[in-house]
Parts: C-alpha cells; structure tokens; sequence
C-alpha cells in the first residue's frame, strides 16, 4: 500500500465513498435482509424527500447505500472500510438488486494532471469481486480568499 503524500493530501478537502445499489424493481428491505446489512440511506421510489436545500422533490427511482465513516483523506481506506463491512456478501448479491456500485465522492482545491484520486490494486480487485461498477463525483472548489494571501 502506498500512501498518499502531504503535498497530495493538502489539496483535498473531503473524500467519502458509498456502496450501494439504485434503479432496481424490489423492496430495499429485500436487499437490508438478504445482505443483512442496515443500510445508510434508503430511498424508494416515488418517495417524497426534502434536498439539502429544502426543495421537495420525488425520488425518480430506490436506493439503498452503505456510506464509508472515516476521516482519511484517501480514497483507498474508505472503501477498504466499506469492503471490511461487506465481507462474506459478494455471494449474497442477486439480480433483483440490480447493478452493484461503489461511489466517490472527492472534493480538492486543485484539480491539475495528476491530481484527482488514484486507486490501489487491491482496491481495484475489490471493486472488481464484486462484479461493481465505480461512479465517481470529483469537484474542484476554490481556496477561501485569506488562504490565497489575498485580502
């Protein structure tokens, strides 16, 4: 394993990463007792939610997701997390579930050639035994005024 520089890690803010499954036909309970996991977040489709903001909206389709839980600003611990939660459900998984993902969520303040999270080969292994596909959400924000030295 190979960890992350100072240089690297001082340019991102947040990172976290959710497995989970969306768009699938059965009930999301299914899924919490076949796996026997309590998941993070369930929604169901056509379910009426509140955002962030405070806009109703209806779920357009059902989610159920686990969420990483550590503070590490690499990618690779959180979702060695998840797969340390996951363990022993790679045979549980069935079609009815739909497509499996692992999600990441990655926030930095440069976003240049070779920044942006990199995954190790265990990772990568993991993500693959689980016949699950990686989404990935990464956003660049800017530096509050007083970190760039500008008044």
């Amino acid at each position: 394993m190979m960890a992350i520089s100072d240089i690297h890690a001082s340019t991102i803010v947040k990172v976290r990463a959710h497995f989970g499954f969306s768009q699938f036909d059965c009930d999301p309970d299914e899924i919490t007792r076949a796996l026997g996991i309590t998941p993070d977040d369930v929604r169901r489709k056509g379910e009426l939610r509140r955002s962030a903001l405070g806009n109703e909206f209806r779920c357009p389709w059902s989610v159920w997701t686990i969420d990483s839980r550590c503070n590490s600003k690499d990618v690779n611990d959180h979702l060695r997390e998840l797969f340390s939660r996951l363990v022993g459900v790679a045979d549980l998984l069935r079609s009815d579930f739909g497509q499996p993902n692992f999600n990441v969520h990655w926030v930095g303040n440069y976003l240049y050639a070779g920044s942006g999270p990199f995954y190790e080969a265990d990772v990568i292994a993991g993500i693959a035994g689980f016949g699950a596909m990686l989404w990935q959400d990464i956003y660049q924000v800017d530096q509050e005024e007083t970190e760039r030295g500008t008044p």
